[in-house]
């Protein structure tokens, strides 16, 4: 199936911005830094478990933006059984990985080479301090026409009201618009609930019953109709 949008919505992280990779890089300078004794593997393991734990829950409304940064490296160093600054640490950590610009594959060329066709959008639940950061630094930020969050819109991902607001930002209807993410429900169910086409950005094949996904960012340009 092809479509024809008048407008093209981007999740950021984990669809344009490596999270994972740039996640990594930042916890692995900082575990020599405080000359930790950890072992890489079971070190990512933990941070990632912790980390989409604390984010599924403030998705869902049921922890703050401070008490994920708050939480999220005390409960990382309990598990580890490692003793560290929990705090110092959170706080180099939400320093340096932002400013982080590894990009998911292709991600830039196609980017670029879409916005000269379409009106593009963030739509993020990211924060807007570490959101803007990532996106200036990643040297993307002139593709997009606006960066909505959800401090922005006051809700997040995948609440309908989040997708009227950038409905209505872009000034188009659902069905004119096409949300790009690899979130199974804030990015993809969430769009299909707003009425607004969707395709599951799926690097990694995950199994998922969604009616349009794509491995490749690349896939996106034989896609699209008018571009």
């Amino acid at each position: 199936m092809n479509f024809s949008p008048k407008a093209l919505f981007f999740d950021w992280d984990h669809t344009l911005w490596d999270h994972d990779l740039n996640a990594k890089e930042v916890l692995l300078d900082l575990a020599a830094e405080y000359s930790l004794a950890i072992e890489p593997l079971s070190y990512w393991a933990t941070f990632e478990k912790i980390n989409n734990g604390l984010w599924d829950q403030y998705a869902a409304g049921e922890i703050s933006q401070a008490e994920l940064r708050e939480t999220r490296f005390v409960r990382f160093f309990q598990e580890l059984r490692v003793e560290g600054p929990a705090e110092e640490f959170g706080d180099k950590y939400l320093e340096r990985a932002p400013r982080k610009t590894n990009l998911m594959p292709g991600a830039f060329e196609v980017i670029q080479d879409l916005a000269a066709h379409f009106p593009l959008y963030i739509l993020t639940n990211g924060f807007d301090d570490i959101q803007y950061v990532k996106i200036e630094g990643a040297g993307m930020r002139s593709f997009f026409k606006e960066i909505i969050t959800s401090q922005q819109v006051g809700t997040k991902k995948p609440n309908p009201l989040f997708y009227e607001y950038a409905l209505e930002r872009a000034g188009i209807q659902p069905g004119e618009a096409l949300m790009i993410g690899d979130h199974v429900e804030a990015d993809v169910r969430g769009a299909l609930n707003a009425g607004i086409p969707a395709i599951h950005y799926n690097p990694f094949s995950v199994e998922t019953d969604l009616p349009h996904e794509i491995q490749h960012l690349d896939e996106l340009r034989s896609l699209l109709e008018n571009r």
